[in-house]
């Protein structure tokens, strides 16, 4: 973040992975979330810890954002994540007025009605 005449703000890398995650999962046809540093996309990440489903990388005042996201069954997968794709840059945008340059959708699993009870 630039700085102002009375000195410098910085936001935390988890406060960009929380706008971020709360974000994604508000767009319609997101199940939830997995942990980024996890292969097992089967474990849904509770509300409490979503941003743990985002991966933040910033370098020169601009950003780079992974998101571990699972779908649902009746969503349309490209249209889905590019709405979120568009929502967690307006996000970021409008809260941090920060550059955003890529956000990476990673679907690592389609849940089903019937999975509910899973994760």
């Amino acid at each position: 973040m630039p700085e102002t005449g009375m000195g410098s703000v910085k936001v935390a890398n988890e406060v960009i992975a929380h706008i971020a995650s709360l974000t994604a999962v508000q767009v319609q046809g997101v199940a939830g979330m997995y942990p980024a540093r996890s292969r097992d996309s089967s474990r849904l990440l509770n509300s409490g810890a979503a941003h743990r489903g985002v991966r933040v990388d910033m370098s020169n005042e601009t950003l780079t954002l992974d998101l571990f996201l699972v779908m649902d069954s009746s969503a349309h997968v490209p249209s889905v994540a590019a709405e979120v794709q568009r929502q967690v840059v307006d996000a970021i945008d409008k809260m941090l007025g920060l550059e955003v340059r890529q956000v990476n959708i990673f679907v690592g699993d389609v849940r089903f009605p019937e999975d509910g009870a899973r994760g």
